[in-house]
């Protein structure tokens, strides 16, 4: 199949509504960045105790699960690389039986870890029929929680796409076919920081040859990677902060910048509590507390950047949904808790764009 030929058969899938992204569970999110969409690499910073890791399984491996559970065409590959994967698997439970059954189980309580708690009988029995749905899904995601290094990583991704389809030398290139154009697969690796130094390479060289695997596979196979990146303290300093630069920028993140580089969208994770601000874009963080985050679209090949979208966050819950403009918020009481969230039709508000925004970023809520 000629270079030509593989275009047209992909805007032919185009016009068939195959290539359309898969939810986040975010609309506004989504509208910046097409949702979760094949042969994307993503970037997610932010510092440390943020709600990095939750918000990536929230968005990018629970809702599209949720959307694709009774079809083959999703599958998610999670490098796990400071959590266990039982714990991987405890947050994701602890969602779902939130959204199910409308019942609050961190999962330090479903774990009976919670100082002073011992799971009940009742909400063992809740558990139990959650158990049921994560046997479901576990034919959809593998987690890795051991070491890795660059060259693990690409060995264990050809044998996942080697069962996902078959790989063929053409006169000019190498070419993927999967057995299921539909597939959307999804590798997170969680975070880029952990990953073993190998070979002789120093931890940037490791992270800088595992870009390039990764970029060489995506643009082969359409898979689509996900990477977790810590930012550098120096988000944090005083100077900044009098300058008012009190986000997070591309030259925040840690370690090399080859990441954000390859990446067709970069977005980091932001929280105003941890920096004891009083108010930001209009919030009042003194009602939120640590319930907010700013998502900042730093980057994106296909749209607009320099964006922030205020998200509301419950930690025990692993819940992330997207606050309305700050002027139509007449009750922060309301977001302190996830209760709400249950509520039908709650993402269904208008977005809006405030260009007053300073240190140009534009607030969409």
């Amino acid at each position: 199949m000629t270079i030509t030929e593989s275009l047209l058969k992909e805007i032919e899938l185009g016009r068939e509504g195959r290539l359309q992204g898969y939810s986040m569970g975010l609309p506004k999110v989504e509208s910046i960045m097409d949702g979760i969409t094949r042969r994307t690499m993503t970037v997610l910073a932010s510092g440390t105790g943020q709600g990095k890791s939750s918000f990536i399984l929230y968005s990018f491996v629970y809702r599209p699960l949720m959307e694709h559970l009774n079809d083959n065409n999703f599958y998610v590959s999670y490098f796990s690389l400071e959590m266990p994967a039982t714990v991987v698997f405890g947050k994701l439970l602890s969602t779902y039986i939130f959204e199910t059954y409308h019942r609050r189980l961190s999962i330090t309580e479903i774990l009976s870890r919670k100082k002073g708690y011992i799971l009940n009988d009742e909400n063992f029995e809740i558990v139990q029929k959650g158990l049921e749905w994560l046997n479901k899904i576990e034919s959809k995601i593998h987690v890795y929680d051991k070491s890795l290094n660059a060259d693990k990583l690409y060995a264990i991704l050809m044998q996942k796409l080697e069962e996902f389809g078959k790989f063929e030398e053409t006169e000019n290139r190498k070419i993927y076919i999967p057995n299921n154009p539909d597939l959307l697969y999804e590798v997170v690796i969680d975070h880029v920081g952990l990953l073993k130094p190998s070979n002789g390479r120093n931890k940037k060289g490791e992270i800088d040859t595992t870009v390039a695997y990764l970029v060489t596979l995506r643009n082969m196979t359409g898979l689509s990677p996900t990477l977790i990146q810590q930012i550098n303290r120096e988000q944090s300093n005083i100077e900044r902060f009098k300058s008012g630069r009190t986000g997070i920028q591309l030259s925040d993140l840690k370690e090399t910048g080859d990441t954000t580089d390859a990446a067709e969208v970069v977005m980091a994770l932001y929280g105003p509590n941890r920096d004891k601000l009083n108010s930001y874009r209009g919030y009042d963080i003194k009602k939120l507390t640590d319930h907010i985050r700013i998502v900042q679209i730093l980057k994106t090949r296909f749209g607009s950047a320099d964006i922030e979208i205020g998200v509301n966050y419950h930690g025990d819950v692993n819940e992330w949904k997207e606050l309305p403009l700050p002027n139509e918020i007449y009750d922060y009481d309301k977001y302190l808790t996830p209760d709400y969230i249950l509520e039908k039709d709650v993402d269904k508000e208008k977005c809006d764009v405030d260009n007053s925004s300073k240190n140009e970023f534009k607030l969409i809520l």
